[in-house]
């Protein structure tokens, strides 16, 4: 359920951050493919559908009235932050506020599309189990792999991460970069361990609802409530990740060129006027 929400989300973040000529496709065509994706998740009915697409409408209004402005504060600051190479306190500043969006944006769509759960019946609860159980294949893959795999796993997909930033590194920074990311701690597996916790939870609730099915304040409470046990157990390392990768990144910022630098401030330049086109067609 949490990817399903997370969709609303990401798909407007992703189209909002594709280029300024996506506008329509973003707010148009994005609640059809989030729709699609939950009639996949529990092979709802023509009558949920109906629901679900009028509930989509009214998040991605909200989205786009009430987020996108602060989105476009937040890309301009971290274009400032970027500029002379971002600090541990700045990256870590960025990240909770993005943290902080998420989650506006998960309570939004509970709030809007908490309603469908209701209606869900046992074979649509039982799709959805397999469909999560789909999802988590990739994740399983990797706590099969041993801790030497596990690292090169991890330091690659960074690697990646970064240069689609930054642009391709050089041999000698990309040398300097992998050895600093392999200090790195693991926090995939105590995320996958998170997220299978937290989803039995919404399982359990599921199966033990009444007729009237889960409140909306149960969903967020499994969803986002820090103070339940797996949220807790999952925390230190969370904030223990965060730390050590916003130090890191201060130290690989030290080693990029002017001209790397510069990509980066104007991506997130041009970003933040996606985001103010974005707002203005709203």
């Amino acid at each position: 359920m949490n990817r399903i929400y997370h969709h609303c989300l990401a798909v407007a973040c992703i189209m909002m951050l594709s280029s300024c000529g996506m506008i329509d496709y973003a707010y148009k065509k994005a609640p059809a493919y989030v729709a699609s994706e939950l009639e996949e998740a529990f092979d709802l009915s023509a009558s949920q559908v109906g629901q679900l697409d009028s509930r989509l409408e009214q998040f991605f209004a909200w989205h786009r009235q009430q987020e996108l402005g602060r989105y476009q504060q937040l890309l301009e600051r971290a274009a400032l932050s970027a500029a002379d190479g971002i600090t541990a306190t700045e990256f870590l500043e960025l990240n909770n506020d993005v943290r902080g969006a998420w989650r506006r944006s998960l309570a939004k769509a509970i709030d809007d599309l908490g309603d469908l759960v209701v209606t869900l019946d046992q074979q649509q609860i039982e799709q959805y189990q397999r469909y999560h159980r789909d999802s988590a294949e990739e994740y399983e893959a990797y706590l099969q792999k041993s801790e030497q795999q596990r690292e090169i796993y991890r330091v690659r997909r960074s690697i990646d991460r970064l240069e689609n930033w930054f642009g391709d590194f050089t041999p000698d920074q990309e040398e300097k970069i992998m050895a600093r990311l392999q200090r790195l701690p693991d926090f995939y597996e105590p995320w996958i361990v998170y997220r299978e916790a937290r989803q039995q939870a919404l399982v359990d609730a599921f199966n033990n609802a009444t007729d009237a099915g889960l409140t909306r304040q149960q969903l967020k409470t499994i969803l986002l409530d820090p103070s339940t046990e797996y949220a807790r157990t999952f925390e230190p390392a969370r904030q223990s990740y965060w730390r050590a990768y916003a130090a890191a990144l201060e130290e690989i910022s030290s080693l990029l060129t002017k001209a790397q630098k510069q990509r980066v401030v104007e991506k997130l330049q041009k970003y933040a006027r996606v985001a103010a086109r974005l707002t203005d067609a709203g």
